[in-house]
């Protein structure tokens, strides 16, 4: 019987070894899975973190250009509204200075007129005070 009690205890150290080693081989299985799944979910946060802060900048550069855009409507309405002002202030000027002359020259020709009707009418009145003598 010690012999078929060491076939049994062989076997039986056979099959214990088998079930280790199937035992072993599903712990590595079980843990790089584990690891691989760790590595997909780092991946999957990284990802996100990246997409999250890509939103963000994106957003960001939006509202700048957003305030730039707005700033440069600003300056480009009040450019023209200045240049219009100093427009219009150029040619009220112009336009008093049109009338000034206009006035000068009415009034120096008014002048004229009133100096020449004078001269005639005391050239008259010379020359009737002449032939009554």
């Amino acid at each position: 019987m010690a012999s078929n009690n060491d076939q049994i205890n062989y076997n039986a150290g056979e099959a214990k070894g088998q079930a280790q080693e199937k035992i072993g081989h599903g712990v590595d299985t079980v843990k790089d899975q584990a690891e691989g799944a760790k590595e997909n979910t780092g991946n999957f946060f990284t990802a996100a973190k990246d997409k999250i802060s890509e939103a963000a900048q994106m957003a960001k550069d939006k509202v700048t250009g957003a305030g730039q855009a707005t700033y440069d409507k600003t300056a480009d309405t009040t450019q023209a509204a200045k240049e219009k002002v100093t427009g219009a202030g150029q040619a009220t000027y112009d336009k008093a200075a049109d009338t000034t002359q206009a006035a000068k020259d009415k009034v120096s020709g008014a002048g004229q007129a009133t100096k020449d009707k004078a001269a005639d009418t005391t050239q008259a009145a010379k020359d009737k005070t002449s032939s009554d003598y």
